[in-house]
């Protein structure tokens, strides 16, 4: 019994040294969360959040400033994150989920996903393939017959890699058009009639941006990529429907994984343990905390937190997908 205690004793002894730490760390310093894309979208919007509330729940109660490093769907802010400044802890970073796969995939990607420190999500988040009212298409079918003009960012981004893998694997003839910096461009374009097609918008975001494109009907959706249909999209296919085979469905749902991990937030690699455990508390604490879900609510962002833990696991493995499921997605994606 009294060993029992002991054990407990050290254990609470050294938690709150680690807390203690990391307190005296952060306070008095600021925090840069890095966005990998343009202000105004929904990685930015997620950062902004929680850059009014974030700070008050990690020890010490540091500043929080939002820095936008859009780039390769995101990849240059992950390669900075990776191996530049700020591996202290200061720096954080949201990037797109399609940029954790993009290792497995190019040698553009300098960085192994599993390596940097998961702190939280404010969601899962499926995507759609929408498109604008004037095109021909109207359904997944025509879009096998009839050649979509489809506005993307970088390599990387869900936006390039949807549509072409599609294209290879389910026939679709989607003409994807990059150098868009995010998804605000990309509506613009659609607007402006550049492109017809944003494939890979996330939904949540279209929910809230595009509210109006949404109920005017200047949009309509063809595809959806998550792993099962979404409450809101019931009438809307999964894209991996369409797939041929069952090695052609896993290398779809293969990309469509990143749903479990949309707007997630990560530490560089060596950020000490004490730190980036307190940077995960305060991130739950963050999720829980009625300002914060007010100010979420008014800004119509969904909010179930996915945990650092469950974004670990999924990470793992993503990089344990068999090889043939990856050669069929490389294959899909080359140029």
């Amino acid at each position: 019994m009294k060993c029992r205690l002991l054990i407990i004793a050290i254990t609470g002894l050294i938690a709150f040294s680690g807390t203690a730490m990391a307190q005296g760390f952060f306070e008095g310093k600021t925090i840069n969360i890095i966005v990998g894309f343009t202000a105004g979208g929904g990685y930015d919007v997620t950062a902004r959040l929680y850059s009014r509330h974030y700070g008050r729940h990690i020890p010490g109660a540091p500043t929080i400033v939002v820095n936008n490093m859009p780039g390769g769907g995101s990849i240059v802010a992950a390669n900075s994150l990776y191996s530049g400044p700020g591996q202290d802890g200061t720096r954080l970073g949201i990037i797109a989920g399609g940029a954790i796969i993009e290792p497995l995939l190019s040698d553009k990607a300098r960085y192994d996903a599993r390596k940097f420190n998961w702190i939280g999500g404010r969601s899962t988040e499926p995507s759609v393939c929408a498109i604008w009212h004037s095109s021909k298409v109207n359904t997944y079918d025509d879009a096998r017959s009839i050649e979509v003009i489809v506005g993307a960012s970088g390599p990387g981004s869900r936006t390039v890699t949807y549509p072409k893998l599609l294209n290879q694997l389910t026939g679709t003839k989607f003409k994807v058009v990059t150098g868009y910096p995010g998804g605000n461009e990309i509506a613009l374009a659609m607007e402006r009639g550049e492109v017809e097609s944003h494939c890979g918008l996330a939904w949540g975001s279209a929910k809230t941006r595009l509210a109006e494109w949404i109920s005017s009907k200047k949009i309509h959706f063809i595809a959806q990529f998550a792993l099962s249909r979404v409450n809101d999209l019931k009438d809307v296919p999964l894209a991996s429907e369409f797939a041929s085979n069952d090695r052609d469905r896993k290398a779809i749902e293969f990309l469509m994984s990143d749903a479990l991990l949309a707007w997630p937030m990560l530490a560089p690699p060596d950020v000490p343990a004490a730190r980036v455990q307190a940077l995960r508390s305060g991130f739950e604490k963050m999720m829980k905390d009625s300002a914060f879900l007010a100010d979420a609510e008014k800004l119509k962002l969904d909010v179930d937190i996915v945990s650092a833990t469950e974004m670990t696991k999924v990470v793992d493995e993503l990089y344990a997908t068999p090889s043939d499921v990856l050669a069929v997605v490389k294959r899909g994606l080359a140029d």
